[in-house]
């Protein structure tokens, strides 16, 4: 659940770096009278050659755009990355919401990403939020969300008052999340998301059974990367109350390591004598594999639990996103069904789903031979950029 690029792929993109250029082109050429799109497709060139970072496209872009200004801030209260474009602001400012990854702002493809919306004319702010750095999300990381989103629309280097949440994976549904809140959804002019889910009860099933419930009530299968075990179990045991049962569980999940095939195999296997009934209930969860008895077990949970669970939820709550909500996900994504996205628009009345094989979760996965499946993704960003409310 990170952003990041298939290196090994870069003797290929060298190949596609002129297809893309020539790609872009042809994409912008029978629209010229629609200038506010040509102005978006032009950015969208900008950022997609920064996520890319490949010969040909990558130093072309650069050559056109000027040099963005990286600095170290403190905004609302988390550690930040904030990117200013060249030239003088105010900008449409983007709150950049990153997935769980330990690198946190310093991962490099994360850095190039808000390098590039700076080309393309933007603020961009990539806190660390609290948990994402060690693969576990909490109440404070979404509140902290929130949090953030309201002190970069009150920036006086960012333009009218508002902010655009861009999100990849885990960080998509955290904007989705803060967007819905009080407070916040009025400064938000659009949520940008990549791979979100919107049901944290489907995430545990599947991560849990390799299976969840479809609206006819038969149950279909998804194989997740491990992975989401991982961190699934990390969040659901941070929740339990503070105690030796707590700090035990937390112990043994960080001893099984992130990278592991297998994250629940110990709790599997674990006697639970020595667990008091809070945590002998979340034990269970982790520990069953049987899709039917998925919604038994997650009742059984304590209530708190349950009430932490359905806070990293957009669908539990009450709140709507007023704001556009552009989503992007591919078709068998490598930790949520691609229903997750769609299933949004009970949150989202101004939904628009992209369903590309070009996206394997935060993976942009190009190919000579799909330009339709780039054609899409760019579709994507072009909509995006534009309902980011830049000057037109």
């Amino acid at each position: 659940m990170r952003v990041r690029v298939r290196r090994e792929k870069k003797f290929r993109r060298r190949r596609r770096g002129a297809l893309l250029l020539v790609l872009v082109g042809a994409l912008a050429a029978p629209l010229f009278v629609f200038w506010p799109w040509v102005d978006a497709q032009a950015r969208a060139a900008l950022l997609i050659s920064s996520v890319l970072d490949v010969p040909v496209l990558t130093p072309a872009a650069e050559a056109v755009s000027g040099e963005p200004r990286p600095g170290e801030e403190t905004v609302g209260g988390n550690p930040a990355l904030v990117v200013r474009p060249a030239g003088e602001g105010p900008w449409p400012a983007v709150f950049f919401v990153n997935g769980t990854v330990p690198e946190g702002r310093e991962l490099p493809e994360a850095r190039r990403l808000a390098e590039g919306f700076a080309r393309a004319g933007y603020l961009v702010v990539l806190p660390d939020l609290p948990g994402l750095t060690v693969d576990r999300i909490t109440p404070e990381t979404v509140a902290e969300t929130a949090e953030v989103a309201r002190a970069v629309s009150d920036r006086p280097d960012a333009a009218d008052g508002e902010v655009s949440m861009v999100g990849i994976s885990t960080g998509a549904t955290l904007a989705l999340l803060a967007a819905e809140r009080p407070g916040v959804g009025d400064r938000v002019s659009l949520v940008a998301g990549v791979a979100p889910y919107s049901d944290i009860r489907t995430v545990i099933n599947v991560a849990t059974t390799g299976r969840y419930e479809e609206e006819n009530g038969s149950f279909a299968r998804h194989d997740a990367d491990p992975f989401l075990s991982y961190v699934v179990a990390r969040s659901v045991v941070v929740a339990l109350p503070p105690g030796r049962d707590r700090q035990d569980l937390t112990a043994e999940i960080e001893g099984v390591g992130r990278e592991n095939p297998n994250p629940l195999g110990g709790l599997r296997l674990r006697r639970t004598e020595d667990l008091g009934p809070d945590a002998a209930a979340v034990l269970a969860l982790l520990a069953n594999r049987d899709p039917a008895r998925f919604d038994e077990l997650y009742s059984a949970l304590p209530q708190g639990v349950r009430e932490d669970m359905e806070a990293f939820s957009p669908l539990a709550g009450t709140g709507r996103i007023e704001a556009p909500v552009e989503v992007a996900t591919g078709p068998q994504d490598k930790y949520f069904p691609a229903s997750e996205a769609r299933n949004l628009d009970a949150v989202a009345p101004d939904l628009r789903v992209t369903v590309t094989p070009a996206i394997d979760h935060a993976d942009l996965d190009l190919s000579l031979e799909d330009a339709g499946a780039f054609a899409g993704f760019d579709a994507f960003v072009v909509r995006s950029l534009r309902e980011a409310r830049l000057e037109e």
